[in-house]
C-alpha cells in the first residue's frame, strides 16, 4: 500500500493506492482518496482494470502473449529504438511530459493541468513515480508511461503516444510496455496494473498480453460536511 499525505484545500487528506486490508494511519485525514483498492467499500466506485503477474519468469511471460505481440516485439528492427527510465524524473521531465501529454490528447480526453502536474511532483518527491519513454533513431519521443509504484505494485497513470507518428509510435508503445513489465519484474514487482480496460483499449481488446480481469475501487472517503461536498464535486469533475 501507498499512502502520501497533503493539504487538498486545506483541508488534510491521505492519497492511498493500492490498499487492500484493513489498516490505520497516524495521519488524521478528513478525506481519503483512495485508487485502485482491492478491498471493496460502497462508497467507492468499482472498475475492471487488467492485472498481469510479474511473479512469473519471462518464458511463462512470453508464453502469454498473443502471436501478433510477439512478432511485433521480437523483430529484428527493435534497435532502432531508445529506452529510457526514471525513478526521480527531475522537474523539467515532467514539464516536457506534460507538454506531450497535451499535444497528442485525444478527443474526450482531459489535458493534463497544473493540479494533476502537481500531483506527479508529489508523487515523485514520495519515491512513488517512474516515468518511462521511446524515442526513435532521430531522438524523437513516440511513447510515455508513467506509473505509480509501491515496491509491489505498479499502476500505469497516464500514456501517450505521439499522433503525428501512430504507426512507429503504436509499435513503440507496445515495446515500451513490455519492456515495463520486464523491468518491473527484475526488480521484484508482484504486479503490472493497465490503469483500467478502458485505458488503452487496443492492448487490451485483442488481449495482447494475457492478463486478468480483476475489480478495483477508487473515489473519495469523508469524514466531515465540507469534506463530503469537496468530495462530490472532485468526483463530478472526474
Amino acid at each position: 500500500m501507498l499512502q502520501i499525505n497533503r493539504n487538498f484545500l486545506t483541508i488534510p487528506t491521505n492519497d492511498i493506492y493500492f490498499e487492500n486490508k484493513r489498516g490505520k494511519s497516524r495521519y488524521k485525514a478528513k478525506l481519503s482518496c483512495y485508487t485502485h483498492r482491492l478491498r471493496p467499500s460502497r462508497q467507492l466506485q468499482s472498475k475492471q482494470t487488467i492485472h498481469i503477474n510479474l511473479q512469473q519468469n519471462e518464458e511463462m511471460l512470453i508464453n502469454n502473449l498473443s502471436t501478433e505481440t510477439k512478432g511485433m516485439l521480437f523483430q529484428n528492427n527493435n534497435n532502432a529504438f531508445k529506452l529510457s527510465s526514471h525513478s526521480d524524473p527531475f522537474f523539467e521531465q515532467l514539464r516536457e511530459f506534460q507538454r506531450f501529454y497535451n499535444e497528442n490528447i485525444h478527443i474526450g480526453m482531459d489535458k493534463l493541468n497544473r493540479s494533476k502536474f502537481q500531483s506527479l511532483l508529489l508523487l515523485r518527491d514520495q519515491g512513488a513515480l517512474i516515468l518511462t519513454k521511446i524515442e526513435n533513431a532521430d531522438n524523437e519521443v513516440l511513447s510515455y508511461r508513467i506509473y505509480v509504484v509501491d515496491g509491489e505494485n505498479a499502476l500505469l497513470l497516464y500514456v501517450s503516444s505521439a499522433i503525428s507518428e501512430k504507426d512507429n509510435s503504436y509499435k513503440a508503445n507496445l515495446l515500451l510496455c513490455w519492456e515495463n513489465m520486464n523491468m518491473f519484474r527484475k526488480l521484484g514487482y508482484s504486479v503490472y496494473d493497465f490503469g483500467g480496460i478502458d485505458r488503452e483499449v487496443h492492448l487490451r481488446g485483442s488481449q495482447l498480453f494475457g492478463g486478468s480481469e480483476v475489480t478495483v475501487f477508487s473515489g473519495y472517503i469523508a469524514k466531515s460536511f465540507v469534506s463530503k461536498m469537496i468530495a462530490k464535486v472532485n468526483q463530478w469533475r472526474e
